[in-house]
Order: C-alpha cells, then sequence, then structure tokens
C-alpha cells in the first residue's frame, strides 16, 4: 500500500524540516499546489465571521482543566428519581430532518416506559412535548479479555481477576445441597487459573450478561438552531441540547478509540467543553471486549458529552471481536441506516450541515457487487454538492497510516473504495484504529494529490492500550503523504468556516509515559515516539476544497 524504507524495528523518522518540504512543492500534480493553499489559507481567503482565526500557528483555545479521577465512584448509577433503581446513560444523535434520537437505559425494577418528556429551552426547562419510543434488552455469554485485568495504561475502570475467578466459579450453585453430590458442571476457579482471552462456559450462568432495557426514543419536529431541554422517564435530572442548524461556522468534534481511562474520561469533558454542533466517533467506544457491563460504566462516563451533543459513530474491532459481534453497539448507539436506504445498521450516510457524511463498516465487505459498495455507490452518486458542499467519510481502519501499529490492516477495502473516493471528491476520510493522530495532506494513490481527500486518523482517544509510537520512515521525505503525526492522547476540533474552507486543530490531551498518562499536555511525549512532532501540544491547518481546480469536487 505505502512504500517505507524499513531498517528493523529500530525505526526512525527520517522526515524532512517543513521548510525542505515547501520548497519542493512546485508541481500542480504533485499535489503541492493546495499543500501551499492550505498552510497560507489564513492570509489568502476571505471568511465572513467575527471569530476568523488569525493563522495558522495561534489559537484562541483555553484548555479546561483535566479530568484525572476516573475510579469506581465515576460510575455511581443516577439516583434522582421517583422510584429507584433510576434510568441513566442518557445519549443522543440525529435522526431524519428535525429528529433528534434519545437513549437511555433501566433496571427491570423500575419497570420504566419508553417515554421522553422535552420543550424548547425559553429561559428555563419547558417539558410540554412528550415521545414515546421503543425498547430492547438481551443477553450475551462472556467473553474474559486480559486486558481487562492487566491493561498497558494503568488507573483506568478495570476488572479484578478475584471478580472474573468468582463468575467463573459453579462451585455456589453447581451441587446438591441435600446429598453434596457436585454436577457435572461444578468447578472452582481460583485467581491463578484465570485465563484470559477466552469464551465463558454457557453452562454457567454467572458468565452471562443480563442487559438492561435500552430505550430508543425519537424526538420531532425540531427546529435547526434551538434549543431544548428533555428529561427521560424515572430521572428528575434535565438535559439540554440545541438543534444544529445549517451555518458558518460549523462546528464538528473528532475523537476516537475513547475506553474507559482517565484519559478518557478527560476526553469527553474537553469535547464537551468545546461545545461542538455534533462529535464524529471513529469506532471503539467502551471497550467492552466482551465483558458487557463495561458497556454500562462506559454509558455513565459518555453522558458528559452524549447528553448534550448528538455524537455520531461508526463499530471499530471492539464492537466487533471478542464475542461482541456488534450487539451492544448496535443497540444502545443506532445510527440512521434505514434513511439512508442501507440494510445494515453499521454503514449509514446523513447530512449534517454543511456536510454529507457517509459512515463506513471496516469490518464489512466493500469489494465490488457487496452490500455495501453497491449501497455506497449510489449514495455519492445522489448526494447533491450544492446542498452539502462537504463530502465527509468515516470509518475504524484507516487506509493512510505510516504507523507500525495496525500497518496495512485496510488494504483491501482501501482497494475496492479508493477510486470511488477520487471519482466523487470525497473531501475529507476520518478513521481511528491506530492509537495515534496523524493528519495528511490531500492524496490518492500513495501520493499528494490536490483533488483527493486528506485523511485524520484521530484513534487516540483515551484507551488502555495506549498511543502508538512506532513510526515508520518514508522512501522520500519530500513527496510524503503525512503532514503531521505524533503518539500520544488527544481530540480533533474542526470548523467549517464556509464551502471552501475548514480549520483543523488537534489538541494534546496526555502523553504515556511507562504505563502511565501524564497530563503535562504542553509539556510531555510519549516515551518511544519517534516522530519529529513528539514535542507539539497541537496540529494547526487549513483543508481547502479543490473547487475550481478539481472536477470531482
Amino acid at each position: 500500500m505505502l512504500r517505507f524504507l524499513f531498517a528493523g524495528l529500530a525505526l526512525a523518522s527520517v522526515q524532512m524540516p517543513q521548510d525542505e518540504f515547501d520548497d519542493e512543492c512546485d508541481s500542480d500534480t504533485s499535489g503541492c499546489a493546495l499543500n501551499v493553499l492550505q498552510q497560507g489559507a489564513s492570509k489568502k481567503s476571505q471568511i465572513a465571521h467575527s471569530e476568523q482565526p488569525t493563522g495558522v500557528k495561534t489559537s484562541a483555545y483555553v484548555r479546561p482543566k483535566n479530568h484525572l479521577d476516573l475510579g469506581a465512584s465515576q460510575f455511581i448509577p443516577n439516583e434522582k428519581c421517583p422510584h429507584p433503581p433510576c434510568s441513566g446513560q442518557v445519549h443522543i444523535q440525529l435522526g431524519a430532518p428535525g429528529e433528534m434520537v434519545v437513549s437511555f437505559v433501566s433496571q427491570p425494577e423500575s419497570d420504566t416506559a419508553s417515554r421522553v418528556r422535552y420543550g424548547r429551552f425559553e429561559g428555563h426547562a419547558t417539558f410540554d412535548l412528550e415521545a414515546v419510543g421503543k425498547a430492547e434488552t438481551y443477553s450475551q455469554l462472556m467473553f474474559w479479555n486480559a486486558m481487562l485485568w492487566d491493561p498497558p495504561l494503568k488507573g483506568g475502570f478495570g476488572l479484578d481477576q478475584t471478580i472474573v475467578a468468582r463468575d467463573m466459579s459453579t462451585d455456589t450453585w453447581a451441587y446438591d445441597p441435600k446429598t453434596g453430590w457436585k454436577y457435572p458442571s461444578w468447578r472452582e476457579i481460583g485467581v491463578q487459573q484465570v485465563e484470559g482471552n477466552k469464551m465463558g462456559w454457557y453452562k454457567n450462568p454467572l458468565e452471562r450478561y443480563d442487559s438492561p432495557k435500552v430505550h430508543t426514543v425519537v424526538l420531532t419536529g425540531l427546529k435547526e438552531g434551538e434549543t431544548y431541554t428533555y428529561q427521560v422517564e424515572n430521572d428528575d435530572r434535565s438535559f439540554t441540547f440545541t438543534y444544529p442548524m445549517y451555518k458558518y461556522p460549523y462546528h464538528v468534534g473528532l475523537v476516537g478509540d475513547i475506553g474507559q481511562t482517565p484519559v478518557s474520561n478527560s476526553s469527553m469533558h474537553l469535547l464537551s467543553g468545546l461545545k461542538p454542533d455534533v462529535v464524529l466517533l471513529t469506532g471503539d467506544l467502551s471497550y467492552a471486549d466482551g465483558y458487557y457491563p463495561r458497556w454500562d460504566s462506559f454509558g455513565i462516563m459518555f453522558e458528559t458529552l452524549g447528553s448534550q451533543v448528538p455524537v455520531m459513530t461508526v463499530p471499530g474491532n471492539h464492537e466487533y471481536g471478542s464475542a461482541e459481534a456488534f450487539k451492544s453497539y448496535n443497540v444502545r448507539y443506532p445510527m440512521p441506516y434505514l434513511q439512508s436506504g442501507s440494510s445494515d445498521p453499521n454503514y449509514w450516510s446523513l447530512d449534517i450541515g454543511p456536510m454529507h457524511v457517509v459512515g463506513l463498516n471496516s469490518y464489512a465487505s466493500a469489494k465490488a457487487g457487496s452490500y455495501q459498495y453497491r449501497w455506497l455507490l449510489q449514495d455519492l452518486k445522489s448526494f447533491d454538492r450544492k446542498k452539502t458542499p462537504w463530502l465527509v467519510a468515516m470509518m475504524h481502519a484507516p487506509w493512510y497510516n505510516s504507523n507500525l501499529g495496525h500497518y496495512g490492516e485496510a488494504k483491501v477495502m482501501m482497494e475496492h473504495l479508493e477510486d470511488i473516493f477520487f471519482e466523487h471528491g470525497v473531501n475529507l476520510v476520518l478513521a481511528g484504529h491506530v492509537h495515534s493522530f496523524e493528519r495528511t495532506w490531500p492524496a490518492y494513490r500513495n501520493e499528494t494529490n490536490a483533488c483527493g481527500p486528506s485523511y485524520i486518523n484521530i484513534g487516540d482517544g483515551g484507551n488502555r492500550e495506549g498511543p502508538y509510537a512506532h513510526w515508520l520512515p518514508f522512501e522520500n521525505p519530500h513527496k510524503a503523504w503525512s503532514a503531521f503525526r505524533q503518539g500520544a492522547f488527544g481530540i480533533g476540533d474542526l470548523k467549517i468556516m464556509n464551502e471552501t474552507h475548514a480549520f483543523f486543530t488537534w489538541r494534546r490531551n496526555a502523553c504515556f509515559d511507562n504505563g502511565e498518562a501524564n497530563f503535562d499536555a504542553t509539556n510531555c511525549s510519549s516515551t518511544g515516539d519517534n516522530s519529529r512532532n513528539s514535542l507539539k501540544a497541537d496540529d494547526i491547518a487549513w483543508i481547502v476544497r479543490g473547487v475550481g481546480k478539481c472536477q470531482n469536487q
């Protein structure tokens, strides 16, 4: 897929200084012309907005306080309701035009209806409207992943091996209390006998997860730019959101590979503090990995962001593997696939402000003739560039990745779809999976190309596996498509300023040093990071559509 020089595993970055790269930019076909335009766009473009950024090297952003405390105390269920146990894990996502989809969970003891009260915020909360939806429960067999009790990044919401040993054991029930005879299913598991990366035993009910009731309620008749308050059934708390309107600048938060660590918690608060119109999440949410109660603890942590900002997602490998099979993800985070003509809840499209966003599944076939391929082709043919000038694709596994981690995993999907992306003028491709940050110049077929998409890999939301720091050297640094790369944690902040210009900022959240998170975000680097950008706290760039120059856009 890419051309690199390998020198064993002791890899060192050989990228040239930026000024030398700029000197090489003298060819329209190489994509350098657009690269120069991106760098100088703040001087050349006329953007009618009072908060227009004044340059690509500075930012008015004030970094909020990091939230370091993430332990069991962070996952206390909501207790403000008339009939405990209370509803919780409240979050929202966009539906069809004028709709907001509210998801929440309840426990069987409360006998809670799928109901949400809501109304316009008029200086105070109002709840004069009501919507009723549907509910679903499910049961799954546990999968035991060793990273639950021995993660590379310490300090997150983990799982003690004594709990695993207790749940694996059947000695508390698999016997006859009168005779003491042990049933064939009897076993006693000690802590030293606990094995990771194996499926639970179907004979043992303690290794089964029974979900809470997951409610999905659609609020309708919403007006762009209006602020609404809402309450879910059996929950005294009220939440507020503003229904996104088509405007400039349009503010988008970006994140991926979140998990449940102190860094994950910080990322949720940082994104919430940005007050974006919408957040795009490129997969790998809870890192439950088959221990399904972690979907509930994640839902509590996620409320900080998800209850007030619509978050649109695609599935990652951690929603797919370890016996997950997309089940918990699809029930809890429903995307608007039916509205876009998709037969699969894991790939969808939606007009979001000035963007037409296409969400793809990296773990479904994308070859010619497949359902995903046929759906994508039809969707790209029918979308209206005049209505939504920005065409954005998001998936989990990145096509352009210069990190040793997960290198080449998306090669097959890329071979099937890259030409389609280029022909239809995709402007921006978002991915995760690689637990680091990387932004590319516009690229096509492994070279910079002014009419190709820019790729942003944002798989650094804070998960327990830590960031990946081993970057591969390019064969020819002067023609490298990688613009910025760093092995650290962070979030993305995208402001679409008009039909042709978007202002992007990646902000480092924390670094990874010897198994611990270092929250001195402005003055740290991850152990082993061999990128020339490893000490930079931010990546600030303009992304420019090649209007006029590029027939595909």
